[in-house]
Order: C-alpha cells, then sequence, then structure tokens
C-alpha cells in the first residue's frame, strides 16, 4: 500500500520529535550524528540536515545564558540534593568549569567534595573533554600535594568527580590589594610543596597548564594541594606540546600565548604565584584582554623590593628567575625551583643568580628600542660634553694668544658640547612612557611629564657643574645661562615630586644668584632675564607651599611679581608668570586658610589679585603650549572666588565652571597631567564641615571624592614615585572616610583610614625628615584611634594614638615650632588627655 505524501505540517512535526530525542542525548553526554538520524530516516533527510545544526546551535547559545556573569557555571536553576551515594551538604566553589560541593558518601560514612559538570555543558564537546580528562590525570596521581580523586559517577545525565574534601581556603582568597597575604617563609614553604607536586606530576609527563592561586588549596594544618587538572596535557601523547590557547591569561606564561607550553611554563604560574602571596596583590591587574598578553610578554610587572619592604634578596632572586620572560633563563624544571626554595628556607645558599645590570640592560633594550637609542645617544653625549668642554676650556687659553680661526674652532667645540647637555637633559628627564612612540626628532617638542627618579636628579646635579665650566669658558654667550637655568628648573622640580623640599630650594636660589650675576654679562635680553627671574621665583613659591612655609611662598610670589612689572612692554610669556604669581598669592592652600581668619582688607586684597590676574589672562594670545597653563588659572580663579562667595548660588556656579574649564581642556589633551591634576584637585577641594548635616550635600561630596580618586588613578599608576600624587589620594582617602563614618559605616571609614596611613607610610620612609609628611600621619592616626574609640576598642585606640605621639616626637626640635606642628600637637594631646581621662574613670567605676 503506499503512503499519502507528507505534508510540510506533518515533516516538521515527526522531525520536531526527532530534534528532541537528538538534543536529549546530547545533553546527556551522548553524541550523536545530524547523518546518523538523516539515514535512519530517509524521508525526512533534507528537513533533518537543515533544521538539527539550528537546534543545536540555539541550545549552545543557552550555555553562555546559564553562565553567571563572571563565567562561572551554574546549575540554570535545578537544585541538586543527591547525586547516587552521595548526599550533597553544601556549595564549596564554582568557576568554568564546574560547581564543587561538599558532600557525605553515606555507604561509608565520610565527607568528600563533588565537583559536578552542569548538564548544559555537555553540549560542549571540549567541557566534557577536559572533565574526563581531570579524572583520568589526576586519579593516577597520588602526591600528599595533589587533591586525590576518589572516582567520577554519572546520575540522571549529571556527570560528577568525587575527590578528597580538603578543609581550608583557596590561595586566591587570600591575594587581596590589602597587602602581604604571607609571610616570607611561609610563602616559600607553600610555593616548595606545589613545586614538588608538580615534579612528581612531571615525572609522570603530565603538565598542569593552569597553575594559580584559584587552583592552590591550603589545608587547616597548612599544606598546600594542587588541584583542578582539567587542562592538564600528557607530554607522553603530545611531546611537542603545541595546543590552542587554554588557561587563565593572567598567569599564563609568555610562551603559551604562542601555544607552547612545558615544564617551565608550570614553573612560571608558581613563580607568578608566590609574587602574588609576598606581594598579596595581583601582579597583573586593570588590564584589558587585548593589553594582559603584551604586559605579560614585556613582563610589566613591578619589582617585588617595590611592593613590599624586607623580603629576603635571595627569596626576591627566586621569584625573578622562576617568572623570567625568557623559558631558557627559568628554573628549568619545578624539581630545581622546589630545591633552591628548600635551600633558601634551610639557610643554605640558592643556585640562582641575580640578573646582571648588563641582562637588565639588554632585556629593557629589547622592551623599549626606541627609548634605548635615545638613551644611548645621551650617555654618549654626556661623555663628549665631558671631554669637549675640557678641551674647549684649554683651547680658548691657547685662543686668547692665537688668532681668530682658533677662537672660531674653541666656539665650535662649546657648540658641540652645549647640545650634548642638551639631550642628556632631555633624556635624562623624560620617562619611558613619554617615549614609547616618539620619534627622535620630536624630543623638542613634546610635552612630557617630569621623571621623577632619584637617578635622574643626580644627573641633573653633577651636569651643572659643566654648564659653570662652559660658561666661564664663554661668558658672553645668553644661550649657556638660558640652557642652565631650564636644567636648574627641571632639577628642582624633579626634586620637588621626590620630596626633596630643601635641595629644590638650594638649586632655585642658586639659579637666582647665577642669573642675576650673569645674565647682563652674557647679553640675555632684559625681557628674556626677567621671564626667567620670575619663573624661578614662581618655582620657588610652590616649593615653600609644600613645606608649609608661607612667609617663604608670599616673598618669592612678591619677588616674581616685581620681576615682570619691572618690564615695560611685557610678552606673554611674561604675562602668564605675572598671572600665576597673583593667583598663587590669592588662592591659598586649605591648610593655610584654616590657621587664620582674614579681616577684610587682606579679604579685599584677595579680590583685587584675583581680578588682576583675571585680567591680564585674558589679554594673552594663546599658543597651544599655553592653553593648559591658562586653563588651570583660568579655574583656580573660579575655585578661589567660589571659596570667597557668602552664596551658596555663587558658590555652585564658580565651581561649575571651573571644572567646566578643566573637563573640556582635558577632553582636547587627555594626557596633559597639569590638567588631569587641576582636575583632581578641584574635585577633591570639599569642605566636609558645609556637608554634614545635609544629606543632599554629603552625596554630592561623595561623588566629587570618588571622581577625584578614579581622575587620579592614571597619574599614580604611571608615577608612583611622585610625592604630589601620593599627597592627594591620602587626603582623598581621608575625606571619603569620614564621609562613611558620618553615614555610620565604620568599617569603611576605617578601611579607607588604613589605606591612607599605608600611602603616607611610603612617604614618610621616603622622606623621614619631613615635618608635614609626619604630621599628615600623625592626623591619620588621629582620626583611627576615633574610629577605635567609637568602636569600643580600647587597646587599638591607645595604639594608634601611641603611634601618633612617636610621629610627632621624632621631628627635628628646630621644625616642632611651625604652626603646623604646634596645631598638630595640639590636637593629638586632646585626644591623648581624653583617652586618659575615660580610663581613669573607668578605674573610679
Amino acid at each position: 500500500m503506499q503512503l499519502p505524501d507528507l505534508t510540510d505540517d506533518d515533516i516538521y512535526s515527526s522531525v520536531d520529535i526527532l530534534a528532541s530525542d537528538f538534543v536529549a542525548r546530547y545533553r546527556n553526554g551522548d553524541r550523536p550524528t545530524v547523518e546518523e538520524y538523516a539515514s535512519r530516516h530517509p524521508d525526512l533527510s533534507e528537513a533533518i540536515q537543515r533544521v538539527f545544526p539550528l537546534v543545536l546551535s540555539v541550545e549552545k547559545v543557552k550555555i553562555d545564558q546559564q553562565s553567571e556573569s563572571d563565567g562561572s557555571a551554574t546549575l540554570a536553576g535545578r537544585m541538586l540534593e543527591r547525586l547516587d551515594d552521595f548526599r550533597l551538604v553544601r556549595e564549596i566553589g564554582r568557576g568554568g568549569m564546574g560547581i564543587v560541593y561538599e558532600a557525605e558518601q553515606e555507604s561509608l560514612g565520610r565527607r568528600v567534595a563533588i565537583k559536578v559538570l552542569p548538564k548544559q555543558s555537555l553540549l560542549d564537546d571540549n567541557a566534557l573533554q577536559s572533565f574526563e580528562r581531570e579524572a583520568r590525570t589526576a586519579a593516577a596521581m597520588h602526591h600528599s600535594n595533589i587533591v586525590p580523586i576518589f572516582g567520577t559517577g554519572k546520575s540522571e545525565g549529571t556527570h560528577y568527580l568525587v575527590m578528597q574534601l580538603v578543609r581550608g581556603e583557596s590561595l586566591d582568597r587570600r591575594i587581596t590589594t590589602e597587602g602581604p597575604s604571607y609571610d616570607c617563609r611561609v610563602a616559600a614553604e607553600i610555593a616548595s610543596q606545589i613545586s614538588d607536586g608538580l615534579a612528581y606530576a612531571h615525572g609522570n609527563g603530565v603538565l598542569h597548564r593552569d597553575v594559580k592561586p584559584a587552583n592552590i588549596l591550603i589545608d587547616e594544618d597548612g599544606v598546600a594541594q594542587l588541584t583542578d587538572f582539567g587542562l592538564a596535557r600528557n607530554t607522553r601523547d603530545d611531546p611537542t606540546m603545541t595546543q590552542a590557547l587554554s588557561g587563565s591569561p593572567r598567569y599564563m606564561a609568555p610562551e603559551r600565548f604562542q601555544g607552547q607550553s612545558d615544564e617551565r611554563s608550570d614553573v612560571y604560574g608558581v613563580g607568578l604565584t608566590l609574587y602574588e602571596m609576598l606581594a598579596g596583590t595581583p601582579a597583573f591587574k586593570d588590564l584589558t584582554p587585548h593589553q594582559l598578553p603584551e604586559a605579560v610578554k614585556l613582563q610589566l610587572i613591578k619589582p617585588l623590593g617595590n611592593m613590599r619592604r624586607g623580603v629576603p634578596a635571595d627569596l626576591q632572586t627566586i621569584v625573578a628567575k622562576a617568572i623570567n620572560p625568557e623559558p631558557a633563563h627559568r628554573y628549568q624544571s619545578a624539581a630545581d625551583l622546589r630545591d633552591d626554595l628548600n635551600r633558601f628556607l634551610n639557610g643554605a645558599p640558592i643556585l640562582a643568580r641575580r640578573t646582571t645590570a648588563l641582562q637588565r640592560f639588554v632585556r629593557w633594550c629589547r622592551r623599549n628600542p626606541k627609548l634605548a637609542v635615545v638613551t644611548g645617544i645621551a650617555i654618549v653625549s654626556m661623555l663628549v660634553a665631558t671631554v669637549a668642554s675640557s678641551v674647549g676650556l684649554a683651547m680658548t687659553s691657547a685662543a686668547n694668544m692665537r688668532t681668530s680661526a682658533a677662537l672660531a674652532q674653541s666656539e665650535q667645540t662649546v657648540d658641540l658640547a652645549l647640545h650634548s647637555l642638551d639631550g642628556v637633559v632631555d633624556v635624562v628627564s623624560t620617562p619611558a612612557s613619554a617615549m614609547g612612540d616618539m620619534d627622535l626628532g620630536e624630543l623638542d617638542s613634546a610635552q612630557f611629564l617630569l621623571n621623577p627618579s632619584p637617578h635622574a636628579a643626580k644627573v641633573l646635579e653633577n651636569i651643572q657643574p659643566l654648564y659653570q665650566r662652559l660658561a666661564n669658558q664663554s661668558p658672553t654667550r645668553p644661550d649657556i645661562v638660558r640652557q642652565m637655568i631650564e636644567a636648574s628648573l627641571r632639577l628642582s622640580q624633579i626634586q620637588q615630586q621626590l620630596g626633596q623640599t630643601d635641595d629644590a630650594i638650594t638649586t632655585l636660589n642658586q639659579s637666582i644668584e647665577l642669573l642675576e650675576a650673569r645674565g647682563d654679562l652674557a647679553g640675555l635680553p632684559t625681557n628674556e632675564k626677567q621671564i626667567l627671574i620670575a619663573r624661578l621665583h614662581n618655582e620657588l613659591g610652590k616649593v615653600y607651599t609644600l613645606k608649609l612655609d608661607y612667609a617663604g611662598s608670599d616673598r618669592a610670589y612678591t619677588m616674581a611679581i616685581q620681576s615682570g612689572e619691572a618690564v615695560t612692554n611685557r610678552d606673554d610669556r611674561l604675562k602668564l608668570q605675572l598671572a600665576y604669581a597673583y593667583v598663587s598669592l590669592a588662592d591659598q592652600p586649605p591648610q593655610r586658610r584654616r590657621d587664620r581668619s582674614r579681616t577684610p582688607e587682606e579679604s579685599r586684597a584677595t579680590g583685587d589679585k584675583l581680578a588682576t590676574a583675571k585680567a591680564i589672562l585674558s589679554e594673552l594670545n594663546l599658543s597651544a603650549h599655553d592653553a593648559s597653563e591658562v586653563a588651570v588659572l583660568r579655574a583656580r580663579i573660579h575655585l578661589a572666588t567660589s571659596r570667597r562667595a557668602k552664596r551658596p548660588s555663587v558658590r555652585q556656579s564658580e565651581f561649575a565652571s571651573a571644572t567646566e574649564i578643566l573637563r573640556d581642556r582635558l577632553t582636547l589633551t587627555p594626557d596633559d597631567s597639569r590638567v588631569r591634576f587641576a582636575l583632581v584637585e578641584v574635585l577633591a577641594s570639599v569642605n566636609l564641615r558645609r556637608q554634614f548635616g545635609s544629606e543632599r550635600l554629603a552625596n554630592e561630596a561623595d561623588e566629587r571624592l570618588h571622581e577625584a580618586f578614579a581622575k587620579l588613578q592614571p597619574l599614580r599608576s604611571i608615577n608612583p614615585e611622585t610625592q604630589l600624587f601620593a599627597v592627594s589620594e591620602v587626603h582623598i582617602l581621608h575625606k571619603l572616610s569620614s564621609l562613611a563614618r558620618s553615614d555610620g559605616d565604620f568599617a569603611l571609614g576605617q578601611q579607607r583610614l588604613e589605606k591612607a596611613i599605608a600611602i603616607q607610610s611610603s612617604l614618610v620612609d621616603a622622606s623621614p625628615d619631613s615635618m608635614p609628611h609626619r604630621c599628615w600621619r600623625a592626623l591619620l592616626y588621629r582620626s583611627l584611634a576615633e574610629v577605635h574609640r567609637q568602636q569600643g576598642d580600647t587597646e587599638a585606640e591607645r595604639e594608634a594614638i601611641s603611634t601618633a605621639v612617636a610621629d610627632l616626637d621624632a621631628i627635628a626640635p628646630e621644625a616642632k615650632a611651625h604652626p603646623f606642628a604646634v596645631q598638630t600637637w595640639t590636637i593629638i594631646q586632646n585626644l591623648f588627655t581624653k583617652e586618659n581621662d575615660d580610663a581613669s574613670e573607668t578605674d573610679t567605676l
């Protein structure tokens, strides 16, 4: 009998039933093929081949939709309570490959860990293969530092893995941004244990390929155990180990990004984990997926010694060797790393050797080829300048008794020396970050941050005598004096950024004396000489302000104004210096504004200075180079006007104008550090006394401070040695702490205070003789003492007060009479007295 022809509805109804069966088998771990169903149902073959791939694609999309936002697996709403003989007790953790539960094996009465592969993950061939590989690989190994596998199972389509239950926590829970998590010896012991486990695995032909803190468990006895062999490979099956990219990119060795891996790749993972245990923070963070591979290849990791003080040199050497970007320069096996760690722990000499200066230089040149070329030129130029200035001096003496031709030859030698010194000044004061994409011919016109390193400061200090020799040799050449002053200004700015304020004052005063003595003799035009004098005095005013020497800063800014006003026909450069001096005299720092109240006459004088500065700026014909400086000055004028205003509407309007000017400029020049930092300072200029009591004002202050903090972070990351940026972060955190405490969140307030104290302590360590740094740290500890008091922790309160007092005692005797030091001591003394009164009252009760 002939069957009637099938209609479209009949066909797709039948195909729908078959597709449901196909997907159900796929979910249960089977791997049916489209061809299998097409051959079994030839009358539906065309529809099956068209529909089944589409259905399978839709199911695979569901996998992504049923994952958490961080990529970890879910059960898509299913609740698991039992798997065969195992009763699930609680969830322990989850990752991209599965969910781990604590369970009870009822037949044996023991607790185990069960890793469950979600059913929807069975649609992914790689997920199932990885799950099965982990079971086979780990089950074949028996080592005290590898989590043992007891068996596998499948219950109602759910695949699971039974492991030993490790009571403890994973390493990644302890590695945070709050500071070092482990004692150096403990960290070394953990790394040694993991290396021992890896050495065993490698001896059995197994590479782990995903060594990271999250895959290392520390049990209650402190024993480290390696887990998660889902990405492992057997070298006996694939000796070349060329594989597709897989693993956690943050912990992958550089060669892994090219698909290559061997034992040394696992060694790298142990080394990076050890680094993070010691540093207390991830080695690579705040990077996009596109930035991370390049950062790993170039090893853009901060030296361990900069991240944590007190790490033994041998341990730093071991870490550096383990994470060397070149596999040939790493430990060649996990056993070698384990043995060197054990030597360190036993006090024996380690085999690893610190990277030599030549090796570091060669590696640095590979990473920074353009900067390497420029630096090489600078070194050669320095030598040329020294030799040329010496030869030139001798030639000049001889030329005095010979022909004009000899004198001309001497002048050419001076030109060579001067040009060479100029190249040295440019290179040593330019950070590598500003030169990465720069051609050599762009140096003169480049706008860059100064390089705040002690090395740069030392080089610039050593250059000064060479300029002096050239000036003595050719006293009538203005270019020598001009270049010498520019080098001095750069040196003083670097000294300021390093917190060397006394050295900066000496540098600037010597330059002023030199300019007064040699400027006229060298033939400097009057206008140019007065510009340089005004610049030096303005810079001097900034340094005195940093030292909280306001009498000195007033004197310096007044001298800058006198220098500028002595010139009748002032050009734009001199007008800009005048405007800067007027604004600086009127826009006083917060600490000075709090020290005393102003008389009506002083208030009117301040208004006059702001008006004068505003008028001067309106006269300028801006160049691209000056536009940022003018924008900053205009914003400061609006901010100072906002502070002086009595009406809230005027305060808000002037503040809005200040931020708008800086935001607009930053949009045009996003890499301009002056504008960015000015915006940070404006946003952070929150008077908390006005905010408390008003929820709206407090919320506005909180938003401003958080924006200031976010805007500051690029400057802090690029210029970690710049103290001005660090001080700004401390003050922002202190204000955010005050807002949190006023809102009743003492835990958050304490957390922010402790972070501020950590940064301030680094400033004190860098400049132990700085009175302002010690006073600020004492005030931070005073705030911390108040937090402890509010929390009822008397012992912690007393410890904080004692630390504050110790800071004030460490201030040099001649600095203790400074108003800021006196004011700080009074505040701490009042708190100390109150604490003692409370203690006496408690004793009486």
